[in-house]
């Protein structure tokens, strides 16, 4: 009955076609995620499957998380947060007391997003496991981190654009961009999950009368 139930969720009954979009609703913030879903790349939001789509949100949300680290350390290189090996690749051009005088406190914003982008890449690599080891990790990681009662980090909830500097403002949007992303993958993977164990594969069938009647 629950499998039936869950597996209507992503077939469109009309027409038997596998329906992506539909994962929204099992997120945590549904508005969010369909304001970022019209944004993905084709071939994530027009995955066949829930292994494709899985497989190709992951690699997304990677890109986007690099994306995000970078500009972060690239910030950080600038502040009196800076670790000698950031500055020497991203200002090869500051040497020595130039490199001191340069430097300024980092705000808050900026050291809580570093943080929690370093925080949410630590979750999609797993230590580096095997990648076929990995989605089970993940998917209890975000588990805790979307539904384990903690409170939102400051780079999710307060750097706002009137007490954050412009810098900061930009890698607070694309950290809430990856976060979207994290709540839609958190919603895939218990499905994917469900698959890959039991062999099962769930693409552009309808369910049978038998197995719709059956729902609730």
């Amino acid at each position: 009955m629950i499998m039936a139930a869950s597996y209507m969720s992503v077939v469109s009954g009309a027409t038997g076609s596998y329906d992506p979009k539909a994962f929204c609703s099992k997120t945590t913030d549904v508005a969010s995620c369909l304001r970022v879903y019209p944004t993905l790349p084709d071939d994530v939001a027009k995955s066949q499957d829930n292994e494709q789509l899985y497989t190709r949100l992951y690699d997304y949300c990677g890109v986007k998380i690099y994306e995000a680290s970078s500009l972060a350390e690239s910030m950080i290189a600038t502040t009196t947060a800076a670790d000698p090996v950031i500055i020497a690749t991203f200002f090869p051009q500051w040497k020595g007391d130039e490199a001191i005088t340069t430097k300024t406190h980092p705000g808050k914003c900026l050291l809580s997003c570093n943080k929690t982008i370093g925080d949410v890449d630590a979750i999609q690599t797993c230590g580096n496991t095997y990648m076929e080891d990995r989605p089970p990790m993940i998917h209890q990681n975000l588990t805790v981190l979307f539904h384990g009662g903690h409170p939102l980090p400051l780079c999710k909830s307060g750097c706002s654009e009137r007490s954050s500097s412009e810098g900061e403002a930009i890698l607070a949007t694309k950290f809430k961009y990856i976060w979207t992303l994290l709540d839609l993958l958190e919603a895939v993977l218990p499905e994917y999950l469900s698959e890959t164990a039991t062999g099962a594969k769930h693409k552009t069938t309808t369910p049978s009368p038998a197995a719709a009647s059956t729902a609730p």
